[in-house]
């Protein structure tokens, strides 16, 4: 009788689980299940499946505007080794990634707004323009791989193959789902052969639909990640903003049995050199796509990866119905990860809400990207450092609560994560780190971590990751400031930059100028601060603070280069709030050393005096051989590194 009853009670749940995944459009199967995510047998499925959870945010959305009191309007690495140049600073070894400037160490691939230049760059004292590269869109990036130039662009509004005119007004055109994306964006990947600098050729021109979220270059492969929320007109009554429903009435909602398929999913279009479409298409095949059992809306991450060493096909794509932030990868692994809030209710507090990052592995090893597993760990990430796998486990550094109040909730958290039973699973971890601070940095070397919090001093945690299931803090240094990024200066030492500070009263401090530190970490239970160069006043900036790309460190010869916005107090300020005077704009050069720390060897100023009043372009610095380049859109300047004063050349890009 026990065993009926059982039999009888798990028929009836297998019963509700497959109803429930006919009601989402998504069928679960055992191994699918396990990985807790699914995939769809038919485009009817996907069709439902997706209209459920548009529609579903989209009377979200409407809610919340109708309980409006006022209509409110939309709101607008270096890699390790023995070459003769610098490369793009990049976070894994191995894994490229894209960046405003790439060398092979004779020529400089140059991004402009809306087009690459090729720059012969050797002799410093004799740059040339040697190609030049139209591209129909803003340039966002570019890679370098052995003679091809991958450009990576946001296609122009109106396009040679557009049939609509562009809207009046785009922002009042936007989907009317929260957050406002942009109509219909897309990307262009633009495949350029550059054996002749001089006569570069167009191998393929494709644009897909979505955000450019990010993308990485590992084993000859591109990975291109964007997401994509399809466009859904505005509820009706239109425009501009939905009225309350009527009193004993009710409201017109979106009729989604008016959209098709096709307007929900990304597509790709494939040009010729005269803009001509080619061959066009869904981007995602109905069987690509993913879904978690547990539904996350409906937007669609798209992972579209690039053979480069065959081109054949042209690329492969993958989606996921889902959304991400921020990209993380290995050599061998592509994690997605993404914050998810529950937001307050009247039995919880703001200061009490649920935070959790999502995160998605997909396997990088195989000829296609697959699906690995989920998992999800308590508080929100800062960006791709606070991720890092080693051995297969991957770690990954977060901050719960808030640091305002009379008592402030912020605590940091460690952990380590690896794949079990078809999910990423907790397998050990470091709760409540430095309570009232929060994380300003992190890095994971090999079994190894480092962990910066701040609110009015620096704590550099030390963190052994040797037995993932027990991780623990070995050690710990309070000093002045803090570091926004960490860099391996060589197996027991760290160089960081970051921000000098003067602390006032309890939890508070007034930040300074741009900090340069390189810490001892040899004896790793207590790590000791080696040297440190302050550089500037209050106000003082650096790109390199929240843009690894624009710190290059070239190991060879210890150089570093990075830019530079100088304030400086014309006399000695009366408070520490005080801001200086904009005084310079460029690049400094350095040499570092474990034995004499920061030796500064001068700097390439790259504003004109019009200049000092925005912070305009970004800013790169490179090396080759005996030269130093400062890199900007529309200009190169160049001089010898171990002699900057005795003269710089000057190279104009054009606009």
């Amino acid at each position: 009788m026990l065993n009926f009853q059982r039999k009888w009670t798990l028929s009836i749940m297998f019963i509700f689980i497959v109803y429930v995944s006919l009601i989402a459009g998504c069928i679960p199967n055992k191994k699918e299940d396990k990985l807790g995510i699914s995939t769809f047998s038919s485009d009817w499925k996907l069709e439902k499946y997706l209209k459920k959870q548009l529609s579903g945010e989209t009377r979200k959305t409407y809610d919340m505007i109708d309980a409006m009191p006022e209509p409110m309007p939309m709101p607008e690495g270096d890699i390790p080794g023995d070459n003769d140049f610098s490369s793009t600073n990049i976070q894994e070894s191995g894994v490229d990634e894209s960046d405003k400037v790439k060398s092979d160490g004779t020529y400089l691939y140059v991004a402009g707004e809306n087009t690459v230049r090729i720059v012969e760059a050797v002799p410093s004292d004799n740059m040339e323009i040697l190609g030049k590269i139209k591209v129909r869109g803003r340039v966002d990036s570019l890679y370098l791989y052995k003679k091809l130039l991958v450009i990576l662009y946001r296609p122009s509004i109106k396009e040679p193959w557009d049939e609509d005119p562009v809207p009046i007004n785009p922002i009042m055109e936007r989907s009317f789902m929260m957050p406002w994306y942009p109509i219909n964006p897309s990307n262009g990947t633009l495949l350029m052969d550059v054996s002749d600098p001089s006569n570069p050729s167009i191998i393929k021109d494709i644009i897909t639909d979505g955000d450019l979220v990010s993308s990485r270059l590992t084993d000859g492969k591109l990975h291109i990640i964007q997401q994509y929320r399809p466009y859904i007109p505005y509820p009706r009554p239109y425009p501009p903003y939905p009225e309350p429903a009527l009193k004993g009435g009710t409201r017109n909602d979106i009729d989604m049995d008016e959209i098709v398929l096709d307007d929900l999913l990304p597509t790709y279009k494939m040009i010729d050199k005269d803009g001509n479409i080619i061959e066009s298409g869904r981007l995602v095949q109905t069987q690509d796509f993913f879904c978690p059992v547990k539904p996350e809306g409906g937007e669609i991450v798209t992972i579209t990866s690039f053979d480069l060493d065959v081109l054949s096909p042209v690329f492969q794509s993958i989606g996921m119905i889902a959304s991400v932030n921020t990209i993380y990868a290995s050599t061998k692994a592509l994690y997605l990860a993404k914050p998810e809030w529950r937001y307050p209710t009247p039995l919880r507090s703001y200061l009490e809400s649920d935070e959790q990052t999502i995160i998605h592995k997909f396997d990088l090893s195989g000829d296609r990207v697959e699906f690995v597993g989920k998992g999800e760990v308590p508080g929100r990430i800062l960006n791709q450092f606070s991720l890092g796998e080693y051995e297969d486990v991957l770690r990954i550094a977060t901050t719960t609560g808030e640091l305002w109040g009379e008592d402030p909730t912020a605590k940091n958290h460690l952990f380590c994560l690896e794949i079990q039973d078809k999910k990423l699973e907790v397998i050990g971890k470091l709760m409540n780190l430095a309570p009232g601070e929060k994380i300003y940095s992190a890095r994971f070397i090999g079994d190894r971590g480092f962990l910066v919090t701040f609110v009015d001093i620096d704590p550099l945690f030390t963190l052994d990751l040797s037995d993932p299931i027990n991780p623990r803090v070995v050690g710990e240094l309070k000093i002045p400031g803090y570091s926004d990024y960490i860099h391996p200066l060589d197996e027991d030492h760290l160089l960081t930059i970051g921000k000098d500070a003067i602390a006032e009263g309890d939890n508070f401090a007034w930040y300074q100028g741009v900090q340069l530190s390189i810490f001892d970490v040899s004896d790793f239970g207590d790590p000791q601060l080696l040297h440190k160069k302050i550089i500037g006043d209050r106000g003082t900036s650096s790109e390199a603070l929240y843009n690894h790309k624009a710190f290059t460190f070239w190991r060879k010869n210890d150089l570093l280069a990075i830019p530079v916005d100088l304030y400086e107090h014309p006399e000695e300020p009366v408070k520490p709030n005080q801001y200086g005077d904009r005084t310079f704009t460029g690049l400094y050069v350095y040499r570092v050393t474990i034995e004499d720390g920061f030796k500064f060897l001068g700097r390439i100023s790259t504003a004109d005096e019009n200049e000092y009043y925005y912070r305009g372009w970004w800013i790169r610095g490179v090396f080759i051989e005996d030269s130093v380049y400062a890199v900007q859109q529309n200009k190169i300047f160049s001089a010898q590194w171990d002699a900057i004063d005795s003269g710089i050349n000057f190279l104009p890009l054009g606009d």
